[in-house]
């Protein structure tokens, strides 16, 4: 992962080794929250802006993907894979997934809801600004009519 000012300049690199995506400043603007492979499974991790600190948030055995904090900046919710679903690196589209919550320090980590989606059901920051409810998609797969 890179910053680069917005004016230009050169880039800054903030992460190294591992498959590291996902990033997402915190409304405050003092932290970006990811997703990496550096402990094997994908995991939630938080750094400083300027990539100092990194710190893995969960620690389980699912595949988990692209944190987003909520404009108050007290909660995060987060898409979760079962670790048998697919590779670390993979974020796969059509197939059963968990939508998790936890607080921003890491805390009351759980799953609020299973649903059928994957890649696409929550990549970007959905939150509405009370901070209150999130948007998300779930689907499902219409047989051919043939």
């Amino acid at each position: 992962m890179y910053t680069i000012p917005v004016n230009g300049g050169a880039e800054k690199r903030l992460t190294k080794g591992g498959f590291n995506d996902g990033p997402e400043y915190s409304p405050d603007g003092k932290y970006i929250w990811y997703n990496a492979t550096n402990s094997g499974l994908m995991q939630v991790w938080r750094m400083e802006r300027d990539g100092g600190e990194q710190t893995q948030i969960t620690e389980n055995r699912r595949n988990n993907w692209f944190p987003h904090v909520s404009p108050d900046g007290k909660r995060v919710v987060y898409i979760s894979y079962g670790p048998e679903q697919l590779e670390p690196h993979e974020h796969l589209p059509n197939m059963p997934v968990e939508l998790w919550l936890m607080d921003a320090d890491g805390e009351n980590q759980h799953k609020i809801l299973s649903l059928f989606g994957g890649q696409g059901s929550i990549n970007v920051n959905s939150w509405a600004g009370d901070s209150i409810r999130f948007a998300f998609v779930s689907y499902a797969i219409l047989e051919d009519p043939k």
